[in-house]
């Protein structure tokens, strides 16, 4: 928030609080909220007000009344382990909510500075968790973004879950967009990823995550990608907790194992039976590890206050970095950084080779043959076995939401007018994810459906942008000149022939291009393609050696001619048998084509 914003909502709030609430200073901001230490002055106590994000309050009074309506069920909440909300309450330009102030300090803080937790103190801190999620989800109320950063510790070694029902209110208010999902990606349950209806087993997860993380440390997936992480969270087993932390006693290393099962049904049936297996140590104020846990709490800055909700998390707009447990996920702004980095992902990457064996890599691609001249085709990336078929349900699931999401995109580019030239892009990234999608290569096809969203969605803002310039008023005359005296009609010319639309003729052109890879004749791809340079010869010539029944299914995304010149985005699918193993493997490819028309029709000229 700017400094001039920050200050006109800080003097809002004094203006809105003025006689119930001295603001005394700011403790903690996120994208969603500010939250302000204050005084309550009728009964003499320090409270922490929670001032939501003033884009909440431009969505009309309806958000108001549901956001508050949402508050208002959460604050009926009444838990030792639950911050308490005092009050929700709104006014002119300023949406605000008032809840107990807890001195103490976070357990993601506490972790980071300590590393692993005792045993006996990360089942204490699970036992209370769990019982406050318990009492929720028995009053109907998901959290839905359990995290160690929402868990505080307080000064009497307490802890104590905060931002309940936030989350929930963000995700009704369409606060989050196509594709998108309240969560932070590393504590996400595979439901949630999938953009599905939670329950209290999605809580229970990431609660096994949080577990996960005070027994050992770490995450229980870490990757370089928001999308790698959602898959782990689908497919891939985590290491077991007794490998890395061998003291932990085997019923509670169990008890987190399960919490972290794949499937809701494979989980406990309920928060009552985790505290039950994981075991509850009772802690006496003169308790050694309820000692401890007060230390910690009181060695965090003072005025530490509660941590403000996190903005909405992208499936879409991808290869941006996970911060784990010492980078936070925190999107203050959900239309920005994963898609430009999935973007820039999509100009370098989709048909970046990763096997040993080589078929068209980067530079080939773009020249239309295959990388490394003296390698063989590569083969396709492998993905985790799946976990019996429910594993590929879920693939499918995910797959689905964001295919449906980056067809919504396009649906709203077309709609605000985008032209063919600015669909391109999406199109070519959408025939990328399809083909992936079908070699089963699920993670790369996330990225590309996720690349395809955003680049419609870029196509949608600059047709809008263009609409807008379009509509500004135009000068016109105040009268029409004086019509001339009719002369006399001249004899009608005959009309110019009409031109025949030329895109089947450039189709047939990369038909035919398509059929001399598929012959891997060289000299017919040199006449399908005369601009062939001899290093591309020899490259080509080497991947032919190397394959067997090649298919090239070529189709052309994106067409833009002008007069005798044409340019192409072509995507498609190289379909062969590897020579060397036997194995049918496929490869997608994107790459740019410019034609020319002379005498004798259209022919490629270029291919980048």
């Amino acid at each position: 928030m700017r400094p001039d914003a920050a200050e006109a909502q800080l003097g809002a709030l004094r203006r809105a609080t003025m006689g119930q609430y001295e603001i005394l200073l700011e403790i903690g901001r996120g994208g969603m909220a500010t939250v302000y230490l204050a005084h309550d002055l009728a009964l003499d106590r320090k409270v922490a007000i929670k001032v939501l994000a003033p884009a909440l309050l431009l969505m009309g009074e309806g958000m108001v009344e549901r956001f508050k309506r949402e508050a208002r069920t959460a604050a009926a909440l009444s838990h030792p382990h639950i911050i308490p909300i005092y009050a929700v309450r709104d006014s002119e330009h300023v949406l605000y909510f008032v809840m107990k102030h807890v001195q103490g300090r976070s357990v993601d803080h506490v972790i980071r500075d300590v590393g692993p937790l005792p045993v006996a103190m990360t089942q204490a801190i699970l036992a209370q968790v769990g019982d406050a999620l318990g009492y929720a989800h028995r009053h109907g109320v998901i959290h839905r973004d359990i995290k160690s950063a929402n868990i505080m510790l307080d000064e009497e070694g307490w802890a104590v879950v905060t931002d309940f029902g936030i989350a929930k209110v963000v995700q009704a208010q369409g606060l989050t967009m196509t594709g998108v999902t309240v969560g932070t990606p590393t504590y996400m349950s595979p439901e949630q990823c999938a953009t599905e209806e939670v329950t209290g087993a999605s809580d229970q997860y990431s609660l096994g995550v949080v577990a996960y993380e005070m027994l050992t440390g770490t995450l229980p997936f870490q990757d370089d990608s928001i999308m790698s992480v959602m898959y782990a969270h689908f497919n891939q087993p985590p290491r077991p907790v007794t490998e890395l932390r061998p003291d932990c006693p085997p019923n509670l290393a169990d008890a987190v194992m399960r919490m972290l099962e794949k499937e809701p049904a494979r989980r406990w049936p309920n928060m009552d039976d985790v505290v039950a297996v994981c075991g509850r140590p009772s802690l006496r104020h003169d308790d050694p590890i309820r000692r401890e846990m007060i230390t910690l709490a009181q060695s965090g800055v003072r005025h530490a206050g509660p941590k403000t909700p996190t903005s909405p998390i992208a499936l879409s707009r991808v290869r941006t970095r996970p911060t784990l447990r010492r980078r936070r996920w925190i999107w203050p702004s959900v239309a920005a950084g994963i898609a430009v980095l999935g973007f820039a992902l999509w100009r370098v990457a989709p048909w970046r080779p990763v096997g040993s064996v080589a078929a068209p890599p980067p530079a080939a691609v773009r020249d239309s043959v295959p990388v490394a001249a003296a390698a063989p085709p590569p083969q396709p990336a492998p993905l985790p076995a799946p976990r019996r078929n429910v594993a590929g349900q879920r693939d499918d699931s995910l797959i689905g939401a964001l295919r449906a999401g980056a067809l919504k995109s396009e649906q709203r580019a077309a709609l605000a007018g985008a032209s063919a030239a600015d669909l391109g892009g999406g199109h070519a990234a959408f025939a990328s994810a399809e083909s992936l999608a079908r070699a089963r290569r699920v993670s790369e096809a996330m990225m590309q459906f996720a690349t395809a969203a955003s680049l419609w969605t870029d196509a949608e803002r600059a047709a809008r942008s263009r609409g807008a310039r379009d509509t500004e008023p135009r000068r016109v005359a105040e009268s029409p000149p004086p019509a001339p005296p009719p002369a006399p009609a001249p004899q009608p010319a005959a009309p110019p022939p009409v031109a025949a639309d030329p895109r089947p003729d450039i189709e047939k052109v990369i038909a035919d291009y398509a059929g001399a890879l598929e012959s891997r004749d060289i000299e017919q791809v040199r006449h399908a393609y005369p601009g062939l340079t001899g290093a591309q010869q020899g490259s080509w010539q080497t991947f032919f050696d190397r394959v067997r029944n090649l298919k090239a299914n070529l189709a052309i995304a994106t067409l833009n001619i002008a007069g005798a010149s044409a340019d192409a985005t072509v995507s498609g699918v190289y379909e062969y048998d590897n020579a060397s193993t036997g194995r049918a493997e496929r490869r997608p490819v994107t790459f740019r084509v410019t034609l020319a028309r002379d005498g004798n029709g259209w022919r490629i000229t270029a291919i980048r």
